[in-house]
């Protein structure tokens, strides 16, 4: 018999803190309505004249669907909570790189995105990437007026912590997850010639007066390639509308997102992790 145990989260300040966490990607993203006149033009006008010379490297990629998390009487059984919108014209998404190629801003008609990558140097801490986005997105509304493009029209805020736990650190086969996530349920007890070799799962949390929802997916699988580092992959995703008459706009959203995955992850996580986490708070 399967046994799930609800997490239940003590949203109270202060937020638990890791010195050395397995955050490998962090990311920030402010959709708004569509800028109907934004081209790729306007993309490489934005990176050549609003961000600094360090902003070196661009390469383009397919524009991101629009994402509306939804509630109640607007939520129907068997379609996705989070519904998609999909433009008829479409312009590509910009991506910029930094120098050290561990920040990169992301631009289209109706997204902007700020992404932390992990490559020489350990998290940096949320409080400076958001200070990241936050130049970013002062620079972007600039720009947007300079362009005369219209004004942007928030409507979507949503924040995601990726982690890598490697094979070798906290564990060596699938027996040991339950060290690292003692909540999981257990696969399989008491059936002959049978052991358990992977686990994927995906939730889904709303939180707050239908202020967003927490996408939580568990993976295990190789980084790179066939041969790359074996790795269990926790990927936490809040995401919800900006409302501004409820008096809740992006940056309350980004507040809560952080705090709704942070204490999740610290729930869902053991403390022999905690300790190797070096978790002081």
């Amino acid at each position: 018999m399967l046994t799930w145990t609800i997490i239940k989260l003590r949203m109270t300040a202060p937020l638990p803190k890791f010195d050395a966490p397995p955050v490998i990607e962090t990311v920030l993203s402010a959709q708004f309505a569509r800028l109907e006149q934004f081209s790729n033009a306007h993309a490489g006008w934005f990176w050549k004249n609003y961000l600094g010379a360090e902003w070196s490297h661009v390469q383009s990629a397919p524009r991101l669907d629009d994402q509306f998390e939804r509630f109640g009487d607007e939520v129907r059984w068997g379609l996705p909570l989070g519904i998609r919108v999909v433009p008829g014209m479409e312009s590509e998404r910009l991506q910029i790189l930094r120098d050290d190629d561990e920040s990169m801003m992301q631009v289209q008609d109706s997204r902007l995105i700020y992404n932390w990558r992990k490559q020489k140097h350990d998290y940096p801490s949320y409080d400076k990437v958001l200070h990241e986005f936050k130049n970013a997105y002062s620079n972007f509304e600039k720009f947007v007026k300079d362009a005369r493009l219209g004004s942007l029209e928030l409507n979507q805020w949503e924040v995601t912590y990726v982690n890598h736990i490697a094979k070798g650190e906290l564990w060596n086969n699938f027996s040991d997850w339950a060290k690292i996530f003692p909540r999981l349920p257990v696969l399989v007890e008491g059936v002959p010639n049978l052991g358990a070799e992977d686990f994927r799962g995906t939730w889904r949390l709303a939180f707050g007066d239908k202020q967003g929802r927490l996408h939580v997916t568990l993976n295990h699988g190789r980084t790179g390639s066939e041969k790359g580092t074996e790795v269990i992959r926790l990927e936490l995703t809040a995401r919800g509308p900006v409302d501004l008459a409820k008096g809740f706009d992006l940056w309350n959203g980004f507040a809560i997102a952080h705090s709704t995955i942070v204490n999740y992850f610290a729930a869902m996580t053991s403390s022999t992790a905690h300790r190797y986490w070096k978790r002081r708070v």
